[in-house]
């Protein structure tokens, strides 16, 4: 294990600068966090002291005990990215921001101050002074950052002078949020500071804010990340991205433009109902906002196998196993739409692209296309809702959309393929139905043929469906059996 030992040690060099931390003049995050102009300046210098204290206690450690050391030293890097990323934002945000997120940028610095301590008994450091010095110093530190607000704010109108009317309607949002569902300030004094900012900004603005839901996440708690290479043709009018929130990987959908017919309490009504579904194939909504130019949703993060196009179409050398469990997939997609029947609600625009498939391949139903306007043109859409454009979103029309992900899935085409939307109308106006895709066995077409059957009243019901797909998922599993066993007996011939 020499080698092992080795490497921590040369890791943890005196020589060797495991995080800049210096307090010189090229320290860039010293110099951050004793910057006058931030209200949190104290908060974040006994952060950086502790943090200090950690680096000199790891110097030239790490021959004696390689596993302990390792552990600290990973979660040390971790926190000092995490510190300076923070304090790198914090700096750039608007006073009333600052203001207005002052009670979860406490939280934060609570919860690196208790991951910090961790790092203390690691070390065995729980007699140095740093180890309790920051609880002692917390309260006159805060009253500190209080008081410096509550000078600064006085004359909120001063600080939105060139601020873009969106930021100045999410600032106000911000704290509405706070006033509405985190009506805990430390004070009564404090509470009344915060009201008052809110309604003298509110008069001088003279913007409109909408309601704020208990989910609702300020843009400025979100790192939107880069599009997910996993999640593949999606709607054009939204980006999903792997984002993070609250320290962990989340999937962000950003939308890009406002449909004109879709408007902002629409969304915000699509994201209420989605916020309470709770089914483990139904993908959980984290909160979003609805404020300002740009819309964007917060998902847990359960595409780790991408989506349906991704799973059944592009998985290199795993797309033919996939396939052999099509309809095992799919009864659990038929469970997750069934759940969503029951809660009274609808999807409205179910497609492969919105089912997303988790590491341990549990598929899940999103919705990406929670501001798009119904009237759309879309090769999921049941033919009367393509008739008649007053056809609202309906369980039937969401059965119809379910069988032709079953045909996207098996044939790896869009619905209609190559036909333009005027032959797709065409077709639908006469009353023809989903021709039956190439290869799909008679048994599978009984069902499927059901599912996208032109008349809506002949076609069944989720839970009428769940067990359709039983029927055919016992079957599939069944062949899968015997032909593994085929593989052994084969095999040990």
């Amino acid at each position: 294990m020499f080698h092992v030992a080795a490497l921590v040690s040369a890791f943890l060099d005196p020589r060797v600068s495991v995080c800049p931390l210096s307090k010189g003049d090229t320290d860039t995050l010293w110099i951050r966090c004793q910057h006058s102009r931030d209200e949190f300046s104290d908060l974040f210098t006994s952060v950086y002291e502790r943090l200090y204290c950690v680096q000199q206690a790891l110097q030239g450690c790490g021959r004696s005990s390689v596993r302990r050391t390792a552990v600290v030293l990973v979660l040390f890097t971790r926190i000092i990215a995490r510190f300076h990323a923070a304090v790198a934002k914090h700096r750039e945000l608007n006073l009333l921001v600052r203001f207005a997120t002052k009670r979860s940028t406490l939280e934060k610095l609570r919860e690196l101050q208790g991951a910090i301590d961790q790092l203390f008994r690691y070390l065995e450091l729980q007699s140095h002074e740093e180890m309790t010095k920051w609880s002692e110093e917390w309260p006159q530190q805060c009253n500190r950052m209080y008081a410096l607000f509550a000078s600064r704010v006085e004359k909120p109108q001063l600080a939105i002078q060139s601020v873009p009317k969106p930021q100045v309607v999410e600032i106000l949002a911000i704290m509405l949020f706070e006033l509405l569902h985190h009506n805990n300030e430390p004070t009564p004094a404090q509470a009344a500071l915060l009201r008052v900012t809110y309604t003298t900004l509110l008069r001088s603005s003279k913007v409109k804010v909408p309601k704020v839901p208990v989910f609702y996440i300020p843009s400025i708690d979100v790192d939107f990340g880069f599009p997910h290479e996993s999640i593949e043709d999606t709607h054009w009018n939204c980006v999903v991205t792997r984002g993070v929130c609250d320290q962990a990987t989340r999937l962000v959908v950003q939308y890009l433009s406002a449909d004109e017919r879709y408007s902002q309490q629409l969304f915000l009504s699509a994201t209420e109902i989605w916020h309470e579904f709770q089914h483990p194939h139904v993908m959980r909504m984290v909160g979003g906002s609805h404020v300002g130019s740009e819309h964007f949703v917060v998902w847990e993060d359960v595409a780790a196998r991408g989506n349906f196009i991704h799973y059944f179409t592009n998985s290199h050398g795993d797309t033919e196993r996939h396939r052999r469990r099509l309809w095992r997939m799919f009864l659990q997609v038929a469970r997750g739409l069934y759940y969503i029947h029951t809660q009274g609600q609808t999807h409205g625009s179910l497609k492969c692209s919105q089912i997303l498939v988790n590491e341990d391949e549990t598929p899940k139903i999103g919705q990406f296309e929670l501001n798009e306007a119904s009237r759309a043109f879309d090769r999921w859409k049941s033919p009367e809702a393509y008739l008649d454009p007053d056809v609202k979103p309906s369980k039937a029309g969401d059965v119809y959309a379910f069988g032709l992900c079953v045909i996207e899935a098996f044939t790896g085409a869009i619905p209609y393929d190559i036909l333009c939307e005027e032959e797709v109308v065409m077709q639908l106006e006469e009353g023809k139905c989903y021709p039956r895709p190439e290869g799909m066995r008679d048994d599978e077409w009984d069902v499927v043929g059901r599912f996208v059957a032109h008349n809506p009243n002949d076609r069944p019901t989720m839970d009428q469906a769940i067990e359709m797909v039983e029927e055919l998922a016992w079957r599939e599993a069944m062949e899968e059996e015997q032909a593994d066993s085929a593989k052994m007996m084969a095999r040990d011939a």
